[in-house]
């Protein structure tokens, strides 16, 4: 073998090697992903902020953009889960309705049920 077709071989070998490293999964994962139900076209997802609150034990606030050409209307719910995996009963979890301008942002702010509710998932749907 030649200098000149080594030297491809180890050039081709790093890029591969470079290429298949950055595709670990997860990785372009957004940190809201965990805590989202979201599959819609219309929204563009910003953050996921949460924090604790005294009296419900945790507050959320999703913010997000349409990217809609028109008015989109979206349904959405929290549905909150005890340390053990149990979903908590709660009025919270009734499905509530939002009507988004095009290129507005929104910020959805939720509170918990009270401090048994340790985790949470977001649901969105698009009408």
């Amino acid at each position: 073998m030649t200098i000149l077709k080594r030297i491809m071989v180890v050039f081709g070998l790093a890029l591969l090697v470079s290429a298949c490293a950055g595709l670990r999964q997860g990785d372009d994962a957004p940190a809201w992903a965990a805590h989202v139900s979201y599959d819609g076209r219309y929204l563009d997802i910003l953050e996921l902020r949460e924090w604790p609150d005294r009296e419900t034990g945790t507050k959320l606030m999703l913010r997000a953009e349409s990217k809609a050409m028109t008015t989109v209307r979206i349904s959405f719910r929290v549905l909150w889960y005890r340390a053990d995996g149990q979903p908590v009963t709660t009025v919270l979890g009734k499905w509530q309705e939002r009507t988004i301008e095009p290129g507005q942002t929104v910020e959805i702010v939720q509170s918990g049920p009270g401090p048994e509710a340790v985790d949470y998932r977001f649901e969105i749907a698009e009408k």
